[in-house]
């Protein structure tokens, strides 16, 4: 009966990370395909150097140069800090919740495990890192744009 509890899960969460991995990829390489394109076709219909140039020195073309170079733009620093206070929240409420079953099956002598309060521990350990993590950062940015304000 305990190794099934580990195992099915396992199997699982498995499969559906090489599903991820692999939909990723391929949206990934898509993505890259349709840019190198994209890319090729533009620089076929730039005449010359100077046409490139002038076209670089306007706003789209710098915005143009900014989504083309590597990684394009970076993702606000808000959303940064709301996405992993989120994953902190839940992480710890999947915690508490896996301590409690933990609690609860502590009571049932048949099961003597420690499968749920381990991980309850662990997932409310990643959930206040990841708390702590978007704490450090929100007052790093406040602090920079500060400085950058004087």
């Amino acid at each position: 009966m305990g190794s099934e509890i580990i195992i099915v899960p396992f199997i699982f969460s498995t499969i559906g990370f090489i599903a991820w991995v692999l939909v990723t990829g391929s949206q990934r390489r898509q993505h890259l395909r349709v840019m190198t394109e994209f890319n090729t076709h533009l620089l076929e219909r730039m005449g010359s150097m100077k046409d490139f140039g002038d076209f670089l020195q306007t706003d789209g073309g710098a915005k143009l140069m900014d989504r083309v170079t590597a990684g394009g733009t970076r993702p606000e620093i808000r959303w940064t800090i709301l996405r992993s206070l989120q994953t902190g929240l839940v992480l710890i409420c999947l915690g508490v919740g896996l301590i409690t079953l933990a609690w609860v099956f502590r009571l049932d002598a048949l099961i003597n495990d420690h499968v749920f309060g381990v991980t309850g521990t662990i997932a409310l350990s990643l959930g206040l890192g990841f708390l702590l993590s978007a704490g450090a950062a929100y007052r790093l940015a406040s602090t920079l744009e500060r400085r950058h304000d004087e």
